[in-house]
């Protein structure tokens, strides 16, 4: 009787075992088990058999059962945290990055890191989203995957007002005054009025 065991996906086989009953005249007489499946094998289920081992020739006294074990590659645990990030308002979202851990066999796994905000999104935080790809090779169906979100903090952006001299005589009054604005993002419909306790 051959036991049956389970394992993770990518990880290497555990040493099977089994029992025999039913030996008799203290027969030597024991079993090597083995499967086809390995490290390489997908999520599944796959049969371990038994080969035996008669070193005196004994057998041939025994009607044999080999009741075969299953071993069953469960999927592996695959994790994706997106890494936080920062911009000022207005400005494009840099490029995002992050981390995969447990991507086993050297399957070829990665990720795509978007986030809902936009260069006229205002001023607070938003969400880093990550997406897995196996690039088309399957691969993916193999993890149970986690997605970890990371945040990208948008910040005021500076505003420079900077207000233009101006003479006048005494006595005369105040001239327009005018000015500079320099900062603004996404066209905002930002003005300044100049004023003088004079």
């Amino acid at each position: 009787n051959v036991n049956s065991v389970s394992r993770a996906y990518g990880d290497p086989n555990p040493t099977f075992t089994g029992t025999i009953t039913g030996l008799k005249n203290g027969d030597v007489i024991t079993a090597n088990y083995s499967t086809t499946a390995t490290q390489l094998s997908p999520v599944g289920t796959y049969p371990i058999t038994a080969t035996l081992v008669d070193p005196n020739g004994v057998l041939g006294n025994y009607t044999v059962t080999i009741n075969n074990g299953t071993l069953t590659v469960t999927p592996a645990a695959l994790v994706i945290t997106a890494n936080n990030a920062a911009r000022l308002y207005g400005d494009p979202n840099p490029p995002f990055s992050g981390t995969i851990a447990g991507i086993k066999n050297g399957d070829n796994i990665t990720a795509i890191y978007t986030s809902p905000a936009t260069p006229a999104s205002p001023v607070g935080t938003y969400p880093i989203i990550p997406a897995p790809t196996d690039n088309g090779t399957g691969a993916l169906a193999n993890y149970v995957v986690t997605l970890n979100n990371g945040s990208l903090t948008v910040s005021p952006a500076p505003l420079t007002v900077t207000a233009d001299n101006a003479t006048r005589a005494f006595g005369a009054p105040n001239p327009t005054f005018t000015g500079t604005i320099v900062g603004i993002k996404n066209g905002d419909n930002i003005t300044a009025t100049y004023s003088t306790p004079a």
